[in-house]
């Protein structure tokens, strides 16, 4: 039967795409439509508060449309013919089984490195500091509320990794021909189809905990092992010191591992110590820092599409993305991470620190928006550090969140400032709860950050105001800090995605400055995993073996 890809439709939302609509329109019976597949769809509020939808179908039916049809009211769309091409032969090469093969860390990389190997047949081990997802989730409530916090299973670390107290957001910043094989398997193990269409896809916090939980079960019936509460320390190399032969844990135990993938997050701070300390080479990465800031949702739907309460049932809560470059200090500042319908969390990994960021469920229904409000650092901002050069932007960080602490009182409370009572320099007598739990206190931020983030955030906020009215206004809650938006340290790795002075150990993901967010991060684990069976293929014609650059740029940010 013949196929058709058509783009360029365009309905007002509430409006329906469906065989009905495409019939008419082609001036075709409806009975000769057997399929409506949408494809993509995006909204676009260009003419609030009258807002539109823009869809991409796939079209199938009885007969071939006539050559150069156009819709009736001669509409812009597209209209493509699909070949039926037939389903791609897949060979899957022979293995060496001896290689004892382990995974450090199941954040996205770690996690989509093991859904590789077990698809070819390989089994692992998979070791993760934290507690799985539903133990991990309750300790993080427990957090939350002002009770204990358990600095190896927290926001940071657990089954997850840090991006299962996220939004989910799945869009990313690149183009790669695999991010719909990341969509398709997050799809299979439980996430909402909708992620496969919609243009901004994202899967919220409570239905990650599922996929997670289905991903768990999968890999052991793979036949991988899987061990929480273990937390890597060290690396250990034979005689020479140039081939792994094993991981040393927290515990003082050894395990025995041939190769291992190191997908450690970017708050394994201490694991990236130890590494330095063995000569791992290393370099600085810049990254950015800020605060975040929280709006009542409905203020964000007015700005963004014309009414507090818009008229259309079928709408989520209105999200946003802006940047700008601060003429007073060169410094870029932008949106990051924007959780529409969401809540700023703590997500502290270390004692006597505060640490925020955002996080929504699937619904997206709390009723309030936030964002990270961050500035690009610069390599005079880790000039006061002590320790190893190549680390200070972790000691930069440390330094903020336990500044963060003291400033609301030496508690878990954060502290946050109104945003007209930042721009001003002067002290709120209160401030409103907002999302953050276990809770606020009124803080002078500007007093808290350095000279010129707050400078480049002032003039930031300003100009946000004149884009989105009303953002800077006392309805915006800046709450401090959001120091976790990437890793600061790059693990360099070789051309077969090795680190050049221990063989058999693979650097992936964020935490090893390759990724910015969950799809990124999930590709270049699926990457390093290809990179592991190159180097394990009994096949004569050898592995597709992925091109690692050897001077690698910026970490590819898909938030």
């Amino acid at each position: 039967m013949p196929k058709y890809r058509i783009t360029g439709i365009r309905r007002e939302v509430d409006r329906e795409v469906d065989a009905e609509f495409l019939a008419e329109k082609l001036l075709i019976p409806e009975r000769h439509v057997v399929r409506v597949v949408i494809e993509r769809r995006s909204l676009d509020a260009r003419k609030k508060p009258v807002l539109f939808r823009e869809f991409a179908v796939m079209l199938e039916l009885t007969q071939a449309l006539p050559p150069g049809i156009r819709p009736a009211g001669d509409l812009p769309w597209k209209i493509d013919p699909v070949a039926n091409e037939p389903a791609p032969e897949i060979r899957i090469p022979s293995y060496d089984a001896s290689k004892r093969i382990v995974i450090v860390g199941s954040g996205p990389a770690g996690l989509f490195a093991a859904i590789r190997l077990a698809e070819r047949g390989i089994r692992a081990t998979l070791l993760e500091r934290g507690d799985e997802a539903e133990e991990r989730y309750r300790k993080v409530m427990r957090y939350w509320r002002g009770r204990e916090f358990d600095p190896e299973s927290n926001v940071q670390f657990g089954e997850g990794g840090a991006g299962t107290f996220s939004d989910g957001k799945l869009t990313c910043g690149k183009k790669a021909p695999k991010i719909a094989v990341v969509l398709e398997t997050l799809a299979r193990f439980g996430a909402p189809g909708t992620i496969l269409v919609e243009s901004k896809p994202h899967i919220g916090t409570d239905r990650l905990v599922v996929v997670l939980r289905n991903i768990r079960r999968w890999l052991r019936e793979k036949g991988f092992t899987l061990l929480f509460r273990t937390h890597v320390i060290d690396v250990l190399t034979d005689d020479r010191g140039g081939s792994l032969r094993g991981l040393r844990l927290a515990d003082g135990s050894e395990i025995p591992a041939d190769l291992a993938i190191l997908a450690l997050g970017h708050s394994s701070r201490d694991t990236t110590l130890a590494l330095h300390r063995r000569g791992v080479p290393m370099s600085m990465k810049a990254f950015a820092a800020g605060v975040r800031i929280e709006h009542p949702q409905p203020l964000i739907d007015e700005i963004q599409y014309g009414a507090r309460t818009p008229k259309y049932s079928d709408l989520v809560p209105a999200d946003y993305k802006m940047t700008h470059v601060a003429k007073s200090t060169g410094r870029g500042v932008y949106t990051f991470c924007m959780c529409p319908g969401g809540e700023v969390i703590a997500c502290a990994s270390e004692p006597g620190t505060v640490v925020t960021n955002g996080m929504s469920r699937y619904k997206r229904a709390s009723g309030w928006a936030n964002a990270g409000l961050v500035v690009q650092t610069q390599p005079q901002d880790f000039a006061g550090g002590t320790g190893p050069e190549v680390l200070r932007g972790i000691e930069f960080q440390q330094r903020l969140e336990r500044a963060a602490f003291d400033a609301a009182g030496s508690t878990h409370f954060a502290p946050a400032q109104s945003a007209p009572a930042f721009l001003a320099g002067r002290l709120d007598s209160e401030v409103a709860s907002g999302t953050y739990l276990p809770g606020v206190v009124p803080a002078r931020l500007d007093q808290l950050l350095p000279a010129p983030y707050v400078e480049s955030l002032r003039e930031a906020l300003t100009a946000f105001d004149r884009t989105m009215k009303g953002f800077a206004s006392r309805e915006g809650l800046l709450i401090a800090p959001e120091s976790r938006t990437s890793s600061p340290v790059r693990i360099e790795r070789d051309v077969s995605g090795q680190i050049p002075t221990i063989r058999g150990l693979y650097p992936a993901g964020e935490g090893a400055g390759f990724a910015g967010g969950i799809v990124s991060a999930a590709l270049d684990g699926l990457r390093v995993a290809d990179a592991l069976l190159a180097g394990i293929s009994l096949d004569p014609a050898g592995g597709e073996l992925p091109v690692f650059p050897r001077d690698p740029t910026v970490a590819e940010s898909c938030y």
